[in-house]
């Protein structure tokens, strides 16, 4: 058998190498690769921060906006106005951002903004009202007191198309968020609650991703989602997942139309004296059966 001999002087060369350099087989390591070490080196530096305090008031009258909703689009952090117009992000990214700005009956804002680092940043937002034709609301007396925006909402009711919720569905879902009356309905995604509103979107399955149209007592409300409604604001919802269901009146003449959330305000405490038609005509039938069969016998 032939076997390697080493000379003196090559046992004391490996003798004399560190422990460091050697491999767990008495090998030297590796040495560290130079795009790693140029990695460690080229590291992005630490986020900076600020802050942000404002106002949203009405372009037209001055006046500030209560319950307006404000999202900075690069940072993803927001804030809803109190009762003086006022709101506060406390953290946010320094540097280019757009504030984004949601009202009922006003045109939606984007606002560019550059914060800076480490100070609190003051800004003031306008918003311009929606320019709409609003009808008037009439109320007739039939033995009951009747609220007459619901007539349409019956009229299509009665078609079959659509989901709805009568006033007194509303009462008994008593809903936290307007969304929480389409969570695990089918053709409807329900995003997660940030900033106090949760995202919904219209379609089926992995196509649920268009938002739906809103209207606030036939109103077109432009970039709004449902949640941007007050709950206080829900008297009856009509619900519409495509647009083979949504009828021609809440069908948008421009862009995509995905389906419509169509949302009517109580008007009044006659609008909670509301008596379901649909459920008066079953309870008749009821009665006109139990009629027919006590004179058969």
């Amino acid at each position: 058998m032939n076997r390697t001999r080493l000379s003196t002087g090559a046992i004391l060369a490996l003798a004399s190498l560190p422990v460091s350099a050697m491999g767990q087989q008495g090998s030297p390591a590796p040495q560290e690769a130079p795009a790693l070490e140029a990695a460690r080196q080229e590291a992005p530096p630490a986020p900076v921060f600020a802050s942000l305090v404002g106002q949203v008031v009405s372009a037209m009258t001055g006046r500030p906006l209560e319950g307006a909703v404000v999202n900075l689009v690069r940072s993803g952090y927001g804030a809803i106005t109190d009762s003086t117009g006022n709101f506060r992000i406390p953290t946010a990214l320094a540097g280019l951002d757009t504030a984004e700005i949601r009202y009922i009956g006003y045109e939606p804002s984007k606002t560019p903004l550059e914060l800076q680092p480490n100070v609190t940043n003051r800004v003031t937002l306008l918003l311009s009202p929606t320019v709409v034709r609003v009808a008037e609301l009439t109320v007739e007396v039939e033995g009951r007191v009747r609220v007459t925006k619901l007539s349409g909402f019956e009229e299509r009711r009665a078609k079959g198309f659509g989901i709805f919720f009568t006033p007194n569905d509303i009462r008994s879902r008593n809903p936290r968020l307007p969304s929480d009356l389409m969570r695990g309905m089918q053709g409807v995604r329900v995003g997660r609650i940030e900033h106090g509103v949760a995202p919904v979107y219209m379609g089926r399955g992995i196509r649920a991703d268009c938002p739906p149209a809103v209207y606030l007592d036939g109103v077109y409300q432009s970039g709004l989602q449902p949640d941007d409604i007050p709950p206080d604001y829900l008297g009856a919802v009509e619900i519409y997942r495509g647009p083979s269901e949504t009828p021609g009146e809440f069908m948008r003449t421009s862009g995509r139309t995905c389906g419509a959330v169509v949302i009517w305000t109580p008007d009044g405490p006659n609008f909670w004296n509301y008596r379901d038609p649909q459920k008066i005509e079953r309870e008749k039938r009821k009665r006109e059966r139990e009629r027919d069969g006590l004179e058969r016998r």
